[in-house]
């Protein structure tokens, strides 16, 4: 099998377009906004009337241009916003919207949590809509817009953008596009539309659609919350950045193991481990092992992990907590859990006294049999 990417492979322009730069800020002005407020939000040094003239020869570095990215899009889509007669979404609802989505299990759980989160923003964000048909999914972002003019066309494609690079790096990797569809006609430059939307767009389309093969729906959540907080500094107007390394295979296992776990299922086998991850056996062993850690280890590190967190909770007995981690019985499990942290299941839940210890990590865990 060919080794996969160790980045994902989204193309993105290695500079900062002033012509793109400067078509967005004549579309705030336009709209009524104000562009040197706008630049001195957005952290530049330029004023308006120089960037928007075409003679201009100032330079802006890539960081630059997503500041003013960010600040033209946020004007715009309150501008959609207020001609509509809503309230416009804001950068905390959407961090919250991405921080809601980082537990998920896989990205069909994300796309179904992605359209509950969504439905209960109403108008503020996109109504979602999943359907699959021969192998082919079809994500659709309906707005409510009765306008459909530059502000809400540039909102739209933002949005639509914004999804798909969200999902990638949720997987790790990136979700091959059959096509992307978006119900306006091309109300702005060729450029301009190429830079907010990394792939060929389909105008006058029926909806604000991605399609995509079905196989990326059953695929599994990789990312962390901490890897969340260093995206949303910037993300999704950092057109240019690489969306971050594919994290090493066993900790994409460790968090399938710990949400079955979390969730009280059946800790999965070797065998659907290695289906999920669409390699065999003998490779996913070999591949951990090239890590330095054993499936055995992974399993027996979330077993830790969730039991010192069910411990917190006394109303549960070891017993109870012993069932729910995989072992079976409460006499094997206090033996693994002494093996872990030196102490008894019960000592440890006395003592207990920071609501945070420190997580055993994968190559420290002993080999407790199930």
């Amino acid at each position: 099998m060919a080794q996969k990417s160790k980045r994902l492979s989204i193309p993105a322009p290695r500079r900062a377009s002033i012509a793109v730069a400067r078509e967005l800020l004549g579309y705030v002005v336009e709209a009524g906004g104000n562009a040197d407020a706008l630049l001195d939000r957005a952290g530049l040094p330029h004023t308006a009337t120089a960037m928007l003239d075409p003679k201009w020869k100032g330079q802006l570095s890539r960081l630059q241009f997503s500041a003013l990215y960010a600040e033209a899009v946020w004007a715009l889509d309150a501008q959609a916003a207020h001609q509509e007669e809503r309230e416009p979404l804001t950068k905390s609802q959407f961090d919250l919207f991405c921080h809601c989505l980082i537990t998920c299990r896989t990205l069909r759980d994300v796309i179904a949590r992605a359209a509950a989160f969504e439905a209960m923003l109403g108008p503020r964000m996109a109504a979602l809509t999943l359907s699959e048909r021969d192998g082919v999914a079809e994500l659709t972002m309906t707005t409510k817009r009765t306008k459909r003019n530059v502000s809400a066309y540039v909102s739209d494609l933002t949005g639509l953008s914004a999804h798909y690079r969200l999902f990638s790096w949720l997987l790790g990797v990136n979700i091959g596009l059959l096509s992307a569809h978006l119900r306006y006609p091309r109300l702005v430059s060729r450029e301009c539309a190429s830079r907010l939307m990394l792939h060929p767009v389909i105008h006058d389309a029926a909806g604000n659609t991605l399609r995509f093969s079905s196989y990326y729906l059953d695929l599994p959540v990789i990312r962390t919350p901490a890897e969340l907080e260093q995206l949303l500094q910037r993300f999704p107007f950092d057109l240019e950045e690489i969306l971050s390394r594919e994290a090493p295979l066993s900790e994409r296992i460790g968090v399938v193991i710990h949400s079955a776990l979390s969730r009280g299922l059946k800790l999965p086998t070797g065998a659907a481990i290695a289906r999920q991850f669409h390699i065999s056996p003998a490779t996913l062993k070999r591949r951990l092992a090239d890590e330095g850690v054993t499936l055995l280890q992974l399993k027996n590190a979330c077993r830790g992990d969730v039991a010192r967190v069910l411990l917190a909770n006394r109303e549960l007995s070891i017993s109870q907590i012993a069932q729910w981690t995989g072992f079976s019985d409460s006499t094997t499990f206090s033996r693994a859990f002494h093996q872990w942290t030196g102490s008894s299941p019960g000592a440890w839940r006395q003592r207990r006294t920071a609501p945070d210890e420190q997580r055993i990590r994968p190559n420290s865990a002993p080999g407790a049999k199930s």
